[in-house]
């Protein structure tokens, strides 16, 4: 059930941003429909940009989609087909970037110069030519449907019936492992279903313009959680410190958290536990008070930034924290747990549960006049070293 609240969110927003944007261009449409000559021409330079930057940050599902809609959208444009030939071929593309969208979906991102490129290109295909085969055996579907159930179905479901099955894996992909990226993918698929079914709402350049846009943010925020968070705890990372140190004045405290006999608990109970503490300690700094500023330095250090303090205005913010972690039990993963039923499971968590419990050791400093940020942490850095020479989980100045 969390998962689903987590998809909701990483999803939700996304697909709420693209929804108003959608309503809001079809509305206006009077405003910049004079610029349809100029936008007609966007999705070229736009969906390239996007295909390029997506093989540079290795999101190779969308360098595929994009380069597949640029693809249709320059054979759309030209004049020489003729009006059967351009209906089937829109008919084709409509059902198979559907599947190629719910496969993609399916699968991570890898590097387009690698092995798994081969086997995506292949599923492309087959996509394209399942699609192919279904709309040629139309006829005999339909006829097959008639003799057994007795009804005829509507045009529009013979054709497009593989797409509704690919909405539900879009659904439930989108809700249970939420990213940006599979939010835009999930977008894509709305936004060409719309004009697959209602072609007429607003032009095929324009949606792919808000294609491309919402996979540029999503390759651009991606990039920069990754650049600026860190992945295990989601705490931001040592570079974004050194962001946010550009933006203090010249009041402001630094406290230095460590971790307490963390590399003997690592070597006791497992890095998988180590990790999980990790995750714990940075849970709880995560809601220190006073505003101060989390971030994880590196290992199992974390430092915390308080602007416009100074250290007597965040000893209690830091004393709170600190003891929040220290009366936190810990339960220990039983590693049998996956292949567990849940009686089995509930049994054993009432037998064998493990509880432990950590500390954590601060050292905080003020910065002064003429000090420089380092030399601020490195007095902060003191004041760690002092508290754990006085016997651990205490804060020192």
């Amino acid at each position: 059930m969390v998962s689903f609240f987590h998809g909701c969110r990483y999803a939700g927003v996304p697909v709420l941003i693209t929804l108003c944007a959608i309503v809001a261009l079809h509305f206006s449409q009077q405003n910049w429909q004079s610029w349809q000559s100029s936008i007609d021409y966007a999705p070229y330079w736009l969906l390239t940009i996007t295909s390029l930057l997506a093989i540079q940050f290795n999101r190779s599902r969308l360098a595929y989609i994009a380069g597949l809609l640029l693809l249709y959208y320059s054979v759309v444009n030209q004049q020489w087909l003729t009006d059967n030939t351009l209906a089937l071929y829109q008919d084709v593309w409509a059902v198979a970037i559907g599947l190629v969208i719910g496969v993609l979906l399916l699968t991570k991102d890898r590097g387009l110069l690698s092995p798994h490129s081969l086997l995506r290109g292949a599923a492309i295909i087959v996509c394209f030519g399942l699609a192919y085969l279904w709309l040629r055996g139309l006829d005999d579907i339909n006829l097959f449907v008639q003799q057994k159930l007795g009804i005829t179905l509507d045009p529009m479901v013979q054709i497009y019936a593989p797409i509704g099955l690919v909405a539900l894996i879009v659904i439930a992909r989108t809700l249970w492992q939420a990213n940006l990226v599979n939010s835009a993918i999930s977008i894509t698929f709305g936004l060409w279903l719309m004009h697959t079914l209602q072609p007429q709402l607003l032009p095929l350049s324009v949606l792919l313009c808000v294609v491309a846009v919402a996979y540029l943010l999503a390759i651009l925020i991606d990039s920069y959680f990754l650049a600026y968070r860190d992945e295990l705890t989601g705490l931001p990372s040592r570079r974004a410190l050194y962001n946010l140190v550009l933006s203090l004045g010249r009041t402001y405290s630094v406290a230095m958290v460590d971790i307490d006999h963390f590399k003997k608990f690592n070597d006791t109970y497992g890095h998988d536990v180590g990790d999980q503490v990790l995750k714990l300690v940075a849970a709880k700094l995560a809601k220190v008070t006073g505003n101060g500023k989390v971030f994880r330095y590196g290992g199992e250090e974390f430092t915390i930034v308080f602007p416009r303090k100074n250290t007597d205005e965040t000893l209690d913010h830091l004393q709170g924290v600190r003891e929040a972690i220290e009366q936190y039990q810990i339960v220990l993963r039983d590693e049998k747990r996956k292949q567990q039923t849940k009686q089995t499971r509930g049994k054993a968590n009432s037998k064998n549960q493990q509880t432990v419990s950590v500390t954590v050791s601060i050292g905080v400093a003020e910065h002064l006049k003429g000090q420089t940020f380092d030399q601020c942490m490195k007095v902060a850095d003191e004041a760690l070293y002092r508290a754990k020479k006085k016997g651990r989980n205490q804060v020192c100045q």
